[in-house]
């Protein structure tokens, strides 16, 4: 009940090829794939809001085509 956790390992890894020139580049393609990602999401909450509003007409074009 009162036992310790075991702790997690840790490493000391040195890379064999580091470039700092590539990992400046590489961090910089990261940064611009997140930027585009939030404006997919946006996109895709407009389209969702026009798919429903879409279907709320037609609904609403069914119940009257109904009751005539």
């Amino acid at each position: 009940m009162f036992t310790r956790l075991a702790k997690h390992k840790t490493f000391e890894y040195t890379p064999r090829f580091y470039d700092p020139i590539k990992d400046e580049r590489e961090k910089t393609r990261i940064h611009f794939s997140r930027m585009r990602q939030t404006k997919r999401r946006s996109r895709s909450f407009i389209w969702m809001l026009a798919l429903f509003i879409f279907a709320v007409y037609l609904l609403f074009l069914l119940t009257k085509m109904a009751n005539n």
